[in-house]
């Protein structure tokens, strides 16, 4: 052994320190060949040893195949070399090359099989469980298409008890249920995952892959919520880990199989890099099929010539790039299929890489593509034919009679079947046809000449008052085209129905309510509102309609009116009675499109009123009148408003449900800073149930469009970025949460306000939370001074405590030598102006009670800071007493005892310890303090033990 060993093996575990990546890989390179010019084996051997392990966590892990192979050669000649731990690492990297070359279409398939030969009799005759041999046998298998081995492999292993060599329980439950989903089996899949979804098993990879992994089967078991979730939270874990591409490919395929190409788009510019990274080539497939796949998905969209980011640094044509995906992925399937002897790889990738439109959209709350129009249902191709014809005559007529929904849609069908055959309908039925075809959408005067042909065919069938209705509904649509025409036209309407009151009373009175709706929307046209004779008469019309509680035309009717006159008021109250009116005349009578209006201004002033559960309520039940071929904008809006009443009700639940569907619907209706406003919300509801990585890309996307709304919604940014810092506290990233937090009080110094005052300081005590968090002391410290003149300005010093005493602690903070009097003069600063104010009757009971806390916390705080027993036993002692005078402080008593009898302990005083707790213990009642009684009576055992009692 040479005499360079020491400093060979201190550079070794210099390298060691390093960072994972090329660097690092270049440096172990070469120190193994400086090792190995050295004649140190065994270091020699743990240095080949690390340098696989770099290798494998490498964009080419195809690497690691020569060193281990120069490893293995030295274990077999030379074992004596080995200690225990690079004898372990032999054989627990056996496996890794044995999957680098089944991914590797290079390596013949006889190698493969030599390896895994090899594997198998290497772990036998070691004593090792034969369950990674089998794991890895049933991934080549699968891999070559050969479901009779691959079964066999799997029951093996199922019955193999993994040891010490196996891959960790995480990784096998995810390759599992990764097995038994690409059989189809997606609750038995999910059944698998669970204990690493739900958090129980975790490791550097899980639930990373499992996430990724559960999206599809999700989707295909209809659990759209939970693939959301699992979506926004696994990508956020993955988005920023190069040796996870895969994981990457599958959320991109996710996102373009469920109508979020906008996402997908999103996602390929974020790991744009990966097209020049040296990856496996199997994950490189990943990333082409699911490229491919997003290019597709926008091509069945008519939108081939959208930019998609591409290789070359580049952006290109949607096709174009999906061209160069499909050239590239077919010539690494033709290299695996050669290989492999069989087309299983290229069979397997065509069907990842082919779009579906098989899949339900699933709603992120994430920008979609709002120039793309939501898919209608496709009219059904049928073969006309009498028998069909006559049923669907039949069933429209009865629809008509019965004023049911959807009557127009099964007279659109009539009119199909009728010219299919060359039929001549009826003068009622072709009226009822007319009326079907009209779209007031296609323009207004298509309409009016369809109408008053409509009333051509009803007049011929002898229905006057059905002719009569049609005209007054082309009098409310025609109130802004012609306005001059409207009075003299609603007279002879009036007059008509007046003369045919006695013979068809039900279309007599809705042509008398369409007309008096066109009369009240030509006094909104002219800026006024209605005069007390107009009032009069529309009153005298709704009391008509009233009784006839039975008959649907004319309930539906009656709420048009009445939300009509409510939409002209100006004055709240009677606005919200009069839409509550409207509402309930909707609701009751099920008129859906009538209960969707109603609700919508309904549920929006209830939100304003603080009446937040009747709020929910309406809204919700017009949310389930809502038809697919609504405008875009009110639909958003009544789920927003859905939101804010879930909001102000703490539900959620209710409120992240609501605000995925207002983002999705405000994306399509080009309302950017609305969309905003719910994807905030939606970022809230996440946060509060404790889904902060999921948090985080909503409160992300959120930046990006509020500032498309108008400045008095500005307020938001503040907020965003505030839930954003606290995100990423939960999620243990002080640095991405420092800056946010830092964003939000630059905003606020900026002239931005939020409405609620308390936001400030909050953000600088967390900002310096945070700062300490990655070692920025002094700029913690300065956070901490400015949290504490912002509640000292708001008056609210019991809040200012708490940022007062983290100040003192940062200031200490590492340093050994450090002065305390600076900062025990502070704390007995805090602890005098808390006592002043508590004592201080002028002063509110609740105000002065939260003084009498923070004082018992300040005086336990600064008993801590000193550390000394003659200091501390004072202040801990006082502590007590002022926790006591008031309401019994329990958990306060607890922490300032527990100190105590340590401090104690430590002078020696066990007695005086004992006696602390004992009196502790009478104050604490044994049922409402039953897990502190437990503590106290824990450790005086303890000292009783100390001193042989």
């Amino acid at each position: 052994m040479s005499d360079s060993s020491p400093e060979l093996r201190q550079t070794l575990n210099r390298i060691r320190a390093e960072l994972r990546g090329e660097a690092r890989s270049a440096a172990l390179e070469q120190h193994v060949e400086a090792v190995a010019a050295a004649a140190d084996r065994p270091l020699l051997n743990e240095a080949l040893a690390d340098l696989v392990n770099s290798y494998e966590f490498s964009m080419d892990a195809s690497r690691i195949l020569v060193p281990f192979a120069r490893l293995l050669h030295n274990y077999d000649t030379a074992p004596e070399h080995f200690d225990a731990n690079t004898t372990h690492r032999v054989y627990w990297m056996f496996k890794w090359v044995v999957y680098k070359m089944i991914d590797h279409p290079d390596v013949p398939l006889e190698s493969v099989e030599e390896w895994l030969s090899r594997f198998r009799s290497r772990y036998a005759e070691a004593g090792h469980s034969l369950h990674p041999v089998h794991e890895a046998e049933q991934e080549l298998a699968e891999h070559l298409g050969d479901a009779e081995r691959a079964a066999k492999a799997l029951a093996a292993m199922s019955a193999a008890e993994p040891d010490h060599m196996s891959n960790c329980e995480a990784c096998r439950c995810h390759n599992l249920g990764r097995i038994v989903a690409f059989g189809g089996e997606h609750e038995r899949a999910l059944e698998l995952w669970s204990p690493v979804l739900e958090g129980n098993l975790r490791c550097a990879h899980e639930p990373h892959a499992a996430l990724a992994s559960s999206l599809l089967s999700l989707v295909a078991l209809g659990r759209l919520d939970q693939a959301r979730a699992n979506h926004m939270r696994g990508y956020l874990m993955v988005r920023d880990k190069d040796d996870m591409v895969y994981a990457v490919a599958k959320h991109l395929r996710f996102c373009a199989l469920t109508g979020n190409e906008a996402r997908a788009v999103e996602i390929i510019a974020a790991h744009s890099r990966f097209y020049d990274l040296p990856l496996f080539l199997h994950e490189r497939r990943h990333l082409l099929e699911g490229v491919q796949v997003t290019c597709e998905a926008l091509m069945s969209r008519g939108m081939g010539d959208a930019e998609v980011s591409g290789p070359e640094s580049r952006t290109w044509r949607a096709e174009d790039l999906r061209a160069w995906a499909d050239a590239e992925r077919r010539a690494i399937n033709e290299r695996y299929d050669r290989r492999n002897g069989n087309d299983a790889q290229s069979r397997l990738s065509d069907e990842r890489a082919a779009f579906e439109a098989t899949h339900p959209h699933v709603p992120l709350g994430l920008k979609t593509l709002t120039d793309v129009p939501p898919q209608r249902t496709p009219v059904r191709d049928e073969q006309p034919s009498p028998e069909r014809f006559a049923a669907a005559l039949a069933e429209a007529r009865k629809a008509t009679a019965d004023f049911a929904e959807g009557s127009d849609e099964l007279w659109r069908r009539v009119d199909r079947l009728a010219q299919g055959l060359g039929t001549e309908l009826e003068p009622a039925d072709l009226a009822e046809v007319l009326v079907s075809r009209i779209d007031l959408d296609a323009g207004l005067e298509p309409a009016l000449e369809l109408a008053a042909k409509a009333r051509e065919a009803f007049l011929a069938a002898g229905l006057e008052g059905r002719a009569l209705s049609g005209q007054a509904s082309v009098l409310v649509w025609s109130v802004q085209a012609d306005p001059e025409a409207v009075p003299a036209e609603a007279r002879r309407i009036l007059d008509e129905a007046q003369r045919l009151a006695a013979t068809d009373p039900v279309n007599a009175v809705r042509a008398r309510a369409l007309t008096h709706i066109a009369l009240l929307e030509h006094c909104r046209l002219g800026g006024g509102g209605p005069d007390g004779e107009l009032r009069s008469a529309v009153a005298a019309v709704d009391a008509a309609l009233a009784e006839l509680p039975d008959e649907p035309r004319a309930g539906q009717i009656r709420a048009r009116l009445t939300l009509t006159l409510a939409s002209m008021e100006t004055e709240f109250e009677p606005r919200i009675a009069l839409m509550g009116a409207a509402f309930e005349q909707a609701s009751s009578g099920d008129h859906p499109f009538e209960t969707f209006l109603s609700a919508g201004e309904y549920a929006s002033m209830l939100n304003m009123s603080g009446r937040f559960e009747e709020g929910l309520e309406v809204a919700e039940t017009g949310i389930a009148r809502v038809k697919p071929d609504l405008p875009a904008f009110p639909v958003a809006a009544i789920h927003l408003t859905a939101t804010e009443c879930a909001v102000n009700l703490g539900r959620w639940a209710a409120a992240e449900r609501h605000a995925v569907q207002a983002a999705a619907h405000y994306d399509r209706a080009h309302e950017t800073g609305c969309a905003g406003v719910a994807r905030h919300l939606m970022g809230l509801a996440l946060a509060s149930q404790d889904r902060h990585a999921e948090a985080v890309v909503m409160f992300e996307a959120a930046l990006a469009d509020l500032p498309s709304m108008h400045e008095d919604e500005h307020w938001r940014l503040v907020d965003a970025r505030f839930l954003l810092a606290e995100a990423y506290e939960r999620l243990w990233d002080p640095r991405n949460g420092s800056e946010h937090a830092l964003e939000a009080l630059r905003l606020v110094d900026g002239g931005l306000a939020h409405p609620n005052p308390t936001v400030y300081p909050r953000a600088a005590h967390l900002a310096g939370v945070l700062l300490r968090g990655i070692g920025e002391k002094n700029a913690a410290v300065e956070c901490f001074h400015r949290a504490e003149a912002s509640w000292r300005k708001l008056q609210a010093l019991p809040a200012a405590a708490n940022s007062i005493r983290a100040a003192v602690w940062v200031a200490i903070d590492g340093e050994d030598d450090s002065d305390l009097r600076p900062g025990s003069a502070t704390m007995t600063s805090l602890a005098d102006e808390l006592r002043a104010d508590w004592t201080n009757e002028e002063l509110p009971p609740e105000y002065r009670e939260a003084c009498r806390g923070e004082l018992a916390e300040t005086l336990i705080q600064h008993a801590d800071f000193l550390g000394s027993e003659t200091a501390s036993s004072p202040l801990l002692k006082t502590a007590l007493s002022v926790a006591e005078e008031g309401e019994f402080l329990a958990l306060t008593v607890f922490n300032a005892t527990y100190r105590l009898m340590h401090l104690l302990e430590e002078a020696g005083d066990l007695d005086e310890a004992r006696a602390c707790a004992d009196v502790t213990l009478k104050k604490l009642g044994a049922a409402e303090h039953k897990r502190l009684r437990a503590g106290i009576k824990s450790h005086r055992r303890r000292l009783g033990d100390a001193i042989g009692q």
